[in-house]
């Protein structure tokens, strides 16, 4: 009679996803809590007022993108990602938004170095009234 391996179960411990960079998600729940008591910055909420359609957006340092993604080398890199437009736009319409976010974004770090934190791993969201 040929022995069968038995698997362990799949409960607790044994389930804990992963998070961007490898990381479990437990490991960034006091950062995530930190971020969210920290204000948003009025250049970013401006971004919402000039353009309706935009519903979001995140922040992604380099430990928190793909591999295949191209990076400049430089530690404090920040990525745009995820972002939320409603109703559907046109790619120049799209393209526009998007580089209003990395304007909007480059300016407040160039006036704000210490804002890369800040920013890092967030998502910014419309808020509804």
């Amino acid at each position: 009679m040929a022995t069968t391996k038995r698997r362990t179960a799949a409960t607790g411990f044994d389930l804990r996803r992963m998070g961007p960079g490898g990381r479990p998600y437990y490991e960034k729940k006091a950062q995530y809590a930190e971020a969210m008591k920290k204000p948003v910055p009025a250049t970013i909420e401006s971004l919402f007022h000039r353009y309706p359609a935009l519903t979001g957006f995140s922040v992604r340092g380099l430990d928190e993108i793909p591999d295949n993604c191209s990076r400049s080398g430089e530690d404090g890199e920040l990525f745009v990602s995820d972002i939320g437009i409603l109703p559907s736009l046109t790619s120049e319409q799209y393209g526009e938004i998007f580089d209003e976010i990395a304007s909007t974004l480059a300016d407040l770090l160039a006036e704000q170095p210490d804002a890369t934190e800040l920013l890092r791993g967030r998502t910014f969201a419309r808020t509804l009234h």
